[in-house]
């Protein structure tokens, strides 16, 4: 794929913008420069791992210079939480650029919607679908990797085609506008390495890039997995994605000195495709964190929340039936138990939740919200007797909940397989872990919480779940990181 041009209708528009820390370094430490397109102000779950690994970066001794989106490219942002990084951690802004094909496109668009004042009978413009947009019932949000469709007739598979092609076109243009944005930061001098962290994924070939032309080492910091992803949304879904994750992954992967990976099974995956560099490949799970909590508000109702977003292959109504069987089982009313969701949780496969809820025969048991505040959310995860992780069938990938619920008083559920990485980081804790097609499982785990929730007892918070803290895991980074600036051999693989 060539660098795809670019263009904007106000160029002070694509000016980067420092957007907290010092101008210049307070200490001659090392540094580290950061690639992400996820990190605050912004306000995406990915956002959330190198906002808390950058305390522990300073706490290794390490300063942090960070490139990602400005606030002003982004649909909500959230500037309080840069007040939470280390002092001298240096933020700037990169706005996202129009490509010169987007721009014809919106111009087709916007000559197409004239057209439609004249004449009505043209169908309405359609707006161009979004990555991740969750589609009208007949329509999937999402296909597995192998449930792809395709087609050399099929216009449809084209635009999917199209639209691959254009997300990895932007993400590239933006990377490598914010890598160029770092040479006055690289100037200075004393930075040790690049880290990129994905997805989305195509900034790792702007960091490969940056780090071949300055001769610092390179870390790639795979949130997600690349080529070995296993779902994908609808308006991207091609052999031609895929394709291209290979194509640009092997070229990082080669070129990196470190390979982190988020669980075990992705860790394990990504060695098998890449032998030769398996010693460079480690796992740095999320884990949760230790800032305070609200206090935990488990009152006389036994109530299993839910928070996120309920889209691809999170599908809640197995979670709706067990509940069904177990309130007919012992007679359950509203106010003894119920199930509450908060976020973009509003339906599934376009089917509203609430109708789900009706249809299942627990309508009146069933809460649903909008998306809140992360204190606000914190707020709700505190009044849980249950916390519920929904199903995905991309076992590689730990949904970023289940560590956010380990540090509540509350009783886990994560609907996964036991070989998933969900189950795989669960195994050491008492959560329980049902596979998402057991409805009988599930019931089993509600009702015997259920039963030992009546008797009296209430949940403490997840044991057996150290391993699983941020601060554990922040280690073995950095002291991967540590051996590999260091010049050391290659870490042996270790299952």
């Amino acid at each position: 794929m060539s660098d795809a041009p670019v263009t904007s209708r106000n160029p002070t528009d694509l000016r980067p913008e420092q957007l907290a820390g010092p101008r210049r370094p307070t200490s001659t430490r090392p540094r580290l420069l950061l690639l992400s397109y996820h990190f605050p102000p912004g306000q995406a779950p990915g956002a959330l791992r190198w906002e808390m690994l950058a305390t522990h970066a300073d706490r290794r001794g390490y300063g942090l210079d960070v490139l990602t989106v400005h606030p002003a490219s982004l649909p909500a942002s959230d500037l309080s939480r840069l007040t939470n990084l280390p002092s001298d951690t240096r933020v700037l802004g990169v706005p996202l650029p129009e490509l010169l094909v987007e721009r014809a496109e919106h111009a087709a668009w916007r000559m197409l919607r004239r057209l439609r004042g004249t004449r009505p009978e043209v169908a309405p413009a359609p707006t161009a679908p979004v990555a991740g947009d969750i589609k009208s019932p007949g329509s999937p949000g999402s296909y597995g990797r192998h449930e792809i469709p395709w087609s050399w007739r099929s216009v449809a598979c084209w635009k999917r085609v199209y639209y691959a092609w254009l997300e990895a076109a932007k993400d590239l243009a933006w990377a490598l506008r914010a890598t160029d944005a770092a040479g006055a930061w690289l100037a200075e001098g004393g930075h040790q390495a690049i880290i990129c962290c994905g997805p989305p994924h195509m900034p790792h070939e702007a960091a490969r890039r940056l780090a071949a032309a300055t001769g610092l080492p390179l870390v790639l910091d795979l949130r997600d997995p690349w080529r070995l992803q296993q779902r994908l949304p609808a308006t991207i879904a091609s052999p031609y994605w895929f394709r291209l994750a290979e194509r640009y992954e092997t070229r990082a992967v080669a070129a990196a000195h470190l390979i982190v990976t988020n669980t075990e099974p992705s860790r394990d995956g990504m060695r098998a495709v890449y032998p030769a560099q398996a010693g460079r490949i480690i796992a740095v799970m999320n884990g949760y964190d230790t800032d305070p909590l609200p206090p935990s508000r488990q009152g006389d109702r036994f109530v299993a929340a839910y928070a996120g977003s309920i889209y691809l292959d999170r599908d809640p109504r197995p979670l709706f039936r067990a509940a069904a069987r177990v309130i007919a089982t012992h007679q359950l009313t509203p106010a003894q138990f119920g199930l509450a969701f908060i976020g973009n949780v509003d339906s599934y496969g376009g089917v509203p939740l609430r109708q789900m809820a009706v249809e299942e025969g627990i309508g009146k048991y069933v809460e649903t919200g909008p998306s809140r505040p992360r204190a606000a959310a914190m707020e709700f995860l505190a009044g849980a007797t249950m916390l519920v992780s929904l199903p995905q069938d991309s076992d590689l990938a730990i949904p970023s909940k289940v560590f956010e619920y380990a540090r509540f008083h509350a009783w886990l559920l994560a609907l996964a397989s036991r070989e998933s990485a969900t189950g795989r980081a669960l195994s050491g804790t008492d959560a329980h872990v049902v596979e998402p097609s057991d409805e009988a499982g599930i019931t089993a785990a509600l009702e015997q919480r259920w039963l030992a929730f009546a008797a009296g007892q209430r949940p403490g918070q997840l044991r057996g779940s150290e391993p699983l803290s941020r601060e554990r895991q922040a280690a073995i980074l950095f002291d991967a990181l540590a051996l590999r600036l260091s010049g050391a051999p290659a870490l042996q693989p270790v299952s």
